[in-house]
């Protein structure tokens, strides 16, 4: 347990270190998703002695891949909501 959170502090600090050098954008979700990714990476190249039972490391997957997830539902449903108002605007300008 202790190897998940240690990764996942890790990963916290390699995201707000990259933040200024790469703009993710201003919401949380771009930075839940770099988060996500970051993780992901630092989890794959570690070894599984560093867990105490080695499927901790798949709960890490897991919260991982649930942050990229989450990130790609917010920005559909962002979209999702921007072609409504295009199409609104478009029938508005219709009539």
């Amino acid at each position: 347990m202790f190897g998940l959170i240690g990764y996942a502090l890790l990963s916290i600090i390699t995201t707000l270190v990259l933040s200024p050098v790469i703009k993710f954008g201003k919401g949380f979700s771009s930075y839940l998703c770099v988060f996500g990714m970051v993780y992901l990476v630092v989890l794959f190249i570690s070894p599984y002695t560093h867990f105490e039972p080695n499927w901790f490391k798949f709960i890490g997957y897991f919260f991982g891949f649930l942050c990229i997830f989450i990130f790609i539902y917010l920005v559909w449903k962002k979209m999702k909501k921007q072609q409504q108002l295009a199409d609104l605007m478009e029938e508005n300008d219709q009539n």
